[in-house]
């Protein structure tokens, strides 16, 4: 599935979408990118198998979308629209004909909304302390005796 005339072939459904009616759906942001995101996602979960779009799995599209198509430099604010757009893709190509598993690999996207704005590159990693907060009027940790207060806490 490597081969230029695929890769074309994949381009063009691609063009195909980002320049039809339904891509009127999504804000201008969207519709800025969404090429690019299109054919990321696709010629890339082919790629990793090397198979034909007919016999891409959830596993080909989960990969792409999450290693692959969360690489882009796409704006935070565009970023959660992503999962709906590769939907509608999907979709459209059973629709079209020419992807028999469209629906079904567009709603397991539709699914991993979360995990793809998880994967975003840029996005802070959320820092949880283990353990339970110390009070002001709880024993130090240290040992020493003393209220918490007294001793070690910081002001």
């Amino acid at each position: 599935m490597t081969g230029p005339y695929s890769q074309e072939m994949l381009a063009n459904w691609a063009a195909d979408f980002a320049h039809s009616d339904r891509i009127s759906l999504f804000p201008v942001s969207v519709q800025s990118v969404a090429q690019e995101v299109l054919e990321t996602l696709l010629t890339t979960a082919c790629a990793r198998r090397s198979v034909e779009p007919a016999n891409l799995s959830e596993e080909d599209i989960k990969i792409a979308l999450l290693e692959q198509v969360a690489r882009l430099a796409i704006d935070p604010d565009t970023r959660p629209f992503i999962p709906s757009l590769c939907r509608s893709y999907l979709e459209d190509l059973q629709s079209q004909g020419r992807l028999g598993s469209g629906q079904r690999l567009g709603r397991y996207v539709g699914a991993l909304k979360e995990a793809f704005i998880a994967a975003d590159r840029l996005r802070p990693q959320t820092f949880k302390k283990q353990g339970e907060k110390i009070g002001r009027n709880d024993p130090c940790p240290c040992g020493s005796g003393k209220k918490f207060k007294k001793c070690c806490q910081q002001d």
